[in-house]
């Protein structure tokens, strides 16, 4: 098959149009179905289809491999087709049909399914073996052996407790063909008549995006006195990471600094922010604006806004919300960074809890768009795109305008990995490389091959469509996506990564019945309905529990269970629904020391490894009318005495209204909690939809 047939297949557009169905299902599921939501298991799919879509099947497998994606779009689109009589039909059924479909297109890649048996027609095996098969042999000299014995020592990379959730669903076997596909084609080499035996090999894992750019100077490494071969496998996103560490890699060159800043985190987080582990060195290489597409109509009301990502977001916020347009965000840099953009341009302005939100009202109307530049869009849509796919390449009818206020910058970023890194000729080679790919008219030709400015924001030597972006002075860019900002996209995006342990302590004293500022409905009634939208929100294996707390509501104890923790099963889901209603403000004090070293050492008991457990404590007040109450001091000294560093239990003070928290901030610093004060009813909605999105911790 040609480039235009494989790009052109409609699986691409088939996985595009399920994830849309999947996520107006969601909109409208009815509680008792949320569990056969997250067994559709959409996010593993999903990833396993990029990973083909972003390389072409090796000539020997083209017959097999096209059959293979025929025969999935039809999967696939089987599965859409379920979905969308679901909003229409609540019965399960539906959604009972659709995980079955997705399962089996899963057992298409090869990656294990959510049941032992399936009763639907199998896939067309042969062709998935021989595809898979005439993928493999090309790798076997770069891929491990079966035997688990690698050519080299592992690199620094992918450690698997804090390896992306959504591989966990993925058979290794998926992630071998992929790497295997990777290999054969990327791998750049001089012909062999040409090939030198003093040749250094050097392993570089990249990007789809990028790999033009090392295409560029492969051939000039190739043929110097001291050649340097290059290796070239090419992985994005979040799967980029384990293919690190599995290619071998000696250099690990990113679409944007926000994943190596996510690595170091997790590392930071597994071995202590002054490990050597967790010290990363990464330099950029080159930049890409993240732009606006749309209709003429759409721009101009952009550019009434403000003209720039405030005035979107102002729109998102709007009553008539535009629908953002991306690539995936788990898969593409350019998704992840244009959606944490978005976000972004509220966080300075207003705080963590209205970016969590902001997020959120974007993703109900969100459309995931593979091929982003020249996809056709509505009146009411907005494509986020970055310039370098773009060129004279875009919908037809739209325009393309460069925000106002601050640039959304890619940073490609290049990091060199621990693998040979005594080896003075790896160390070498690895110096040639990356002067090629920046200094001189070589550097100059790898950023045009890929369509890049260089790491200063300068803009590409490319065409240009007259009177658009390219050249243009851009705004300041905004900083690097941290570890905190990506996981907020993809917490937003993805059930699976809001995988979390939570207790909700709500205080009940009288003044919780007063209206929340800016609304009719009282505090306690907006915790209650928002108690209620977090349980919708969050997966089956996540975990969650709610306190009420006043004075002495149980002997000499200050809080009482409203819903008993545990895993938020279809039984808890019902049962949580009724209980949150016993939340009634009442004639009490606000014991509020007692009640925050209690949620605490009961999350510490409850704790499970690798699973964060996040404690919000929300009130109106301080504490206050407690008789026999401990002090600010004595919770200081408390908590002091319990802490647990190697725990992953955090403790925030949602407090609403005015008054101090300078007491209750210095009695929090032993266990690194914090105290978030909110003054509008906006601001308590923001602050659950951020504790769905990732927690309370900055």
């Amino acid at each position: 098959m040609d480039q235009v047939e494989f790009e052109g297949h409609s699986l691409w557009s088939a996985v595009d149009a399920l994830r849309q169905k999947l996520i107006e299902a969601d909109r409208v599921a009815d509680p008792e179905h949320l569990v056969l939501l997250d067994q559709l298991r959409f996010d593993q799919l999903q990833y396993a289809v990029r990973g083909v879509q972003a390389h072409r099947p090796p000539p020997e497998a083209e017959a097999d491999a096209l059959a293979v994606m025929d025969y999935l779009s039809g999967v696939v689109a089987a599965a859409a087709a379920e979905l969308g009589v679901y909003p229409i039909d609540r019965r399960g059924i539906y959604l009972t049909n659709a995980a079955r479909l997705i399962d089996q297109a899963l057992e298409v890649l090869n990656a294990p399914s959510r049941t032992t048996a399936s009763s639907a027609p199998g896939p067309p095996v042969g062709a998935a073996a021989a595809a898979a098969a005439a993928v493999g042999h090309q790798a076997s000299a770069s891929v491990p052996s079966d035997n688990g014995e690698p050519p080299g020592p592992h690199a620094r990379h992918a450690k698997s407790s804090h390896g992306p959730r959504l591989l966990l669903g993925i058979g290794a076997a998926v992630l071998a063909v992929i790497l295997g596909t990777v290999v054969a084609y990327g791998a750049i080499e001089r012909d062999s008549s040409d090939a030198g035996a003093g040749c250094t090999s050097l392993r570089v894992v990249t990007t789809v995006s990028y790999q033009p750019a090392l295409e560029s100077v492969a051939d000039d490494l190739a043929n110097r006195d001291d050649c340097v071969r290059l290796e070239v496998t090419v992985a994005d996103g979040r799967g980029a990471e384990p293919v690190v560490d599995q290619a071998h890699a000696h250099v690990w060159i990113t679409d944007d600094a926000s994943w190596l800043e996510q690595y170091e985190a997790a590392e930071a987080e597994e071995y202590g922010e002054d490990s050597e582990e967790a010290k990363l060195s990464y330099r950029p290489l080159a930049t890409s604006p993240v732009l606006f597409e749309s209709s003429s109509a759409m721009a101009a009301s952009i550019q009434q806004a403000g003209g720039g990502w405030a005035g979107l977001a102002a729109l998102v916020e709007g009553g008539r919300p535009p629908s953002i347009v991306t690539r995936d965000p788990a898969s593409t840099g350019d998704g992840l960074v244009a959606l944490g953009g978005l976000g972004d341009a509220v966080w300075d302005s207003e705080g963590m809890d209205a970016s969590a939100l902001l997020l959120n009202k974007a993703y109900r109307t969100h459309r995931t768009a593979s091929a982003l530049a020249s996809t056709p869009l509505t009146a009411d849509e907005v494509a986020l795109v970055p310039e370098h796919l773009l060129g004279d390449n875009h919908s037809e009818g739209s325009v393309i305008t460069a925000p106002t206020d601050r640039t959304v910058m890619m940073r490609y970023s290049w990091y060199v990995t621990d693998v040979d890194a005594s080896d003075p000729a790896v160390q070498s080679a690895e110096a040639e490389l990356l002067a090629a790919l920046t200094t001189g008219p070589s550097g100059d030709a790898a950023r045009a091959a890929a369509h890049l400015r260089d790491s200063h924001g300068a803009p590409p030597a490319m065409p240009s469509a007259e009177d658009t972006w390219v050249g243009r002075q851009l705004p300041p860019a905004n900083p690097t996506l941290d570890a905190h900002k990506v996981e907020h996209v993809f917490a937003t995006w993805y059930a699976a990564d809001r995988k979390a342990d939570l207790l909700v302590v709500a205080d009940i004293s009288g003044s919780m019945a007063a209206p929340a500022p800016g609304s009719g409905q009282s505090l306690i009634g907006l915790v209650r309905q928002n108690v209620k939208h977090l349980a919708h929100k969050l997966p089956s294996d996540a975990r969650l529990g709610v306190w009420g707390f006043g004075s002495r509501l149980v002997g000499a104890r200050d809080y009482i269970v409203v819903d008993p923790f545990g895993p938020l099963s279809p039984d808890h889901r019902r049962s949580l629904s009724k209980d949150v209603d016993r939340l009634q403000a009442r004639d009490t004090g606000t014991g509020l020391y007692d009640t925050v070293l209690a949620a605490y050492q009961s999350a510490l008991a409850d704790a499970r490894p690798d699973v964060h457990f996040q404690v919000m404590v929300f009130t109106d007040g301080l504490d206050q009318d407690d008789p026999g109450g401990i002090s600010a001091g004595e919770l200081r000294k408390a908590l002091a005495d319990v802490a647990d560093p190697e725990s992953a239990v955090g403790l925030t003070v949602v407090q609403a209204g005015e008054g101090s928290t300078t007491k209750l901030a210095a009695a929090l610093r032993p266990i690194e909690g914090e105290v978030v004060t909110i003054d509008s009813a906006h601001d308590v909605v923001a602050s659950f939809i951020h504790l769905a999105a990732g927690g309370l911790h900055g």
